[in-house]
């Protein structure tokens, strides 16, 4: 958006918010954290503030921003405010604040209190609460001498983002009239929220919430990555436990994400307006206002099965070994959205000319970009395992692994330049391929190596190909296909359609009922007597916003009862260990094993009770000696076949 921005508008100025604000008002949105990383609101443009007052936007500034300033205005100006330490410097920084409410004084704007350390990161080790509550006092002072008034006649908010959660844990105060704003992981998945029963917090709850991010463990900000199941499950728990007074959507370059944040927007406006069985409902709605009748389900379908294909892992993070070879795995994952390619582009085809901009940019572009580069990774994995076997057919798979690379930049040059006669120049020039670490290759695009064979020395070779079958002794079973459930009256087992990698979540709702009384019964048959059990429940990402964490209990038969906590260690101590991976995989894969266990041929019975709310299940795989590599990342299990 920044080069976009530029090269349309001159910079990040008022010529171009004007038409952000617009945008806000017609989506019935009304506030605004404005971009950061290279941009400064107030200073890039004075008319940026003042415009949004007028047209009824109300600007805040981001979690690691304080008191209406922009961390480029700091940056550019270290020698001026000296060092981002409070300890040391808080002359220097207090003026800095104090400057930030002056420049906003009469408008309505929110102000972001307390301080994160320079640049969007953690403060220093020297950090506690009672530093971070001696800096929130201060701030609230200057707060009241420059508006003339309390300072809780002042919106305010104070961000839980990353580490701060740890403060706020650990008992920091915060004034009454402060709002708490809750965050989610960055993927998407809610981090905390009040607990139920106890004395909530006068100024209220909000959430921060991400379908874009520069940041760890791996950035996602080229194309829409985000299904909104996934996001109307945790919306709906966040609303169900008095999150209310402010939503906030980190939507990153805007452009690429527009369904979701169409549908976020949505939801805030009327939450309880969605459910898991009309989710579909408003996909469609959505494609029938931008292609017409005629066009809005086959639009839909493509849509939903693009988001549900992009959840799986995020373009960033893709790569050769992201899916199994030998399995056929990759392969699989790699057709689905080839095929889907073909539906899109035949759907285009059939589209009236002023229509055709609209679908490029929402279905047909991400379609084709994702199925590309899907191909690509696949052909890369397919070169590395015959090179490794001196097999002449690396190369030509080399061939693929270029040639796709190539067609990546004619996709997103073709974005650029001839989409509504170029008016999103630049939008599509987010380095996607070729990470290593967190953030993006500063060259640009690197394509995977590729190794060649040379094919004078294998005139002998016998050319074979994969053979797969399914292994035995496992069977893999889709949470919704249970033989029996039982839930209390006012509870409901309830059907999440096409959330996670197969086929459905299934949960408890609602999600503030007590789950006490609730079972699901699954049935399974065998053909020979097995022993050594191992168990695995794939479970939606959702993070310990509970204290403790999330517990089910599990039987085998009428056998012992096993009692598991999956998630307890998902935390900020963890965040790059096991948190942040749970983020980006969407699922936890909690384990279990019955070592003493012996499973005689004929029906047998699993049973699981939730002991906590909002625990959402997606497939029972029972391993009694099969070989499960290759199996537990399966990726569809179609709705008429059943795997075993």
């Amino acid at each position: 958006m920044g080069g976009w921005t530029t090269e349309r508008y001159g910079g990040f100025n008022s010529k171009m918010y004007v038409h952000v604000y617009e945008l806000l008002l017609r989506l019935k949105a009304n506030f605004l954290w404005p971009a950061m990383w290279s941009a400064a609101f107030y200073a890039d443009d004075p008319m940026n503030s003042p415009l949004a007052d007028e047209m009824g936007i109300i600007i805040g500034t981001s979690h690691h921003e304080p008191m209406a300033r922009n961390h480029q205005e700091y940056a550019r100006n270290r020698k001026v405010y000296g060092a981002w330490n409070y300890q040391t410097n808080k002359d220097g920084i207090d003026r800095f604040f104090r400057e930030g409410i002056e420049r906003m004084r009469g408008k309505e704007e929110v102000v972001t209190i307390a301080m994160r350390g320079d640049g969007d990161a953690p403060m220093g080790p020297d950090t506690d609460t009672k530093l971070l509550e001696n800096i929130v006092k201060e701030q609230r002072r200057i707060i009241a001498e420059v508006t003339g008034k309390s300072a809780s006649k002042t919106p305010q908010l104070w961000a839980l983002y990353s580490e701060v959660l740890e403060y706020y844990d650990q008992g920091m105060q915060i004034p009454d009239d402060v709002m708490i704003l809750l965050c989610d992981d960055n993927w998407g998945d809610v981090r905390r929220l009040p607990e139920p029963g106890v004395k909530r917090h006068p100024g209220g709850y909000g959430m921060y919430y991400h379908v874009d991010l520069h940041g760890a463990p791996r950035a996602y900000q080229w194309l829409n990555m985000t299904q909104i199941q996934h996001m109307w499950e945790q919306l709906y728990l966040t609303y169900a436990y008095g999150v209310d007074k402010m939503w906030i959507l980190n939507v990153g370059d805007l452009k690429p994400n527009e369904f979701p944040t169409d549908f976020f927007l949505k939801m805030a406006w009327n939450p309880d307006a969605f459910n898991a069985g009309n989710l579909m409902d408003y996909t469609r709605e959505f494609c029938r206002q931008q292609f017409g009748n005629e066009y809005a389900d086959e639009a839909a379908r493509i849509l939903n099965l693009y988001c549900k294909y992009c959840a799986r892992v995020t373009a960033e993070m893709l790569d050769h070994k992201t899916y199994n070879l030998q399995s056929g795995e990759f392969k699989a994952v790699a057709d689905e959205f080839l095929a889907l390619e073909a539906h899109a582009v035949r759907q285009f085809a059939l589209l009236p000319e002023n229509r055709r901009d609209a679908y490029k940019e929402l279905i047909l572009f991400p379609v084709q970009a994702m199925a590309n580069l899907y191909e690509m990774y696949c052909a890369t994995a397919m070169n590395r395992q015959l090179a490794a076997e001196n097999d002449v057919r690396a190369n030509a798979w080399a061939d693929r692994v270029e040639y796709c690379f190539r067609r990546d930049a004619e996709l997103c040059a073709d974005y650029n330049n001839n989409i509504a006669g170029g008016k999103w120049k630049q939008m599509m020039d987010q380095t996607h391929i070729g990470y290593t670490s967190w953030d993006e290759p500063k060259g640009g695009n690197i394509m995977p190596k590729v190794t060649r064979v040379d094919a004078s020395r294998n005139g002998n070779m016998v050319m074979g190909g994969y053979e797969y079958e399914e292994s035995s002794g496992v069977v893999v079973m889709e949470a919704e296909r249970f033989a029996t459930s039982v839930q209390e009256p006012g509870t409901q087992w309830t059907v999440i359609p096409d959330l996670g990698r197969t086929l459905s979540g299934l949960s408890l709702m609602p999600y503030t009922k007590p789950v006490s009384g609730a079972s699901l019964t699954y049935q399974m048959r065998l053909k020979s007597d097995l022993s050594g059990v191992r168990i695995r429940l794939i479970l939606d990402s959702t993070l310990p916003f509970i204290k403790g964490g999330h517990s089910y209990a599990i039987r085998l038969d009428d056998g012992e009862e096993q009692i598991v906590n999956y998630n307890s260690d998902l935390t900020w101590a963890n965040c790059y260990s096991k948190m942040y991976p749970a983020g980006a995989a969407r699922v936890i894969e909690s384990k279990v094993t019955f070592p003493g266990v012996t499973l005689e041929a004929g029906v047998h019975t699993l049973t699981i009770r939730p002991l906590s709310p909002a625990i959402v299940l997606h497939k029972i795989i029972v391993d009694c000696g099969g070989d499960m590599s290759g199996r537990l990342n399966l990726t569809e299990s179609p709705r008429t076949r059943t795997l075993k």
